[in-house]
């Protein structure tokens, strides 16, 4: 009976760790966010070449936008779009 116990109690905690341990595992990216991912980051650039173009036609605007990017990208989690104003 004690051996039957064991063996049981052995197999619930091998059971829960390998659950513990398949959750905690990285998952695939989701195809769509990749893909929205993607085109967000070649819209930023766009934006960055044309404020770095037509700097000459509104230099304090292609200023603040170039400022603007260059925080966004360089900690795009930390991004907090009230600063502007």
């Amino acid at each position: 009976m004690i051996l039957l116990a064991s063996f049981v109690l052995l197999v619930v905690a091998s059971a829960v760790g390998f659950a513990i341990g398949r959750s905690g595992a990285p998952r695939a990216p989701d195809p769509a966010t990749t893909t929205a991912v993607r085109r967000r980051d070649a819209f930023i650039e766009h934006l960055r070449e044309v404020a770095w173009r037509d700097r000459d036609i509104a230099p304090e605007l292609s200023t603040v936008l170039l400022d603007d990017i260059r925080r966004f990208t360089a900690d795009p989690d930390g991004w907090d779009p009230r600063s502007l104003g």
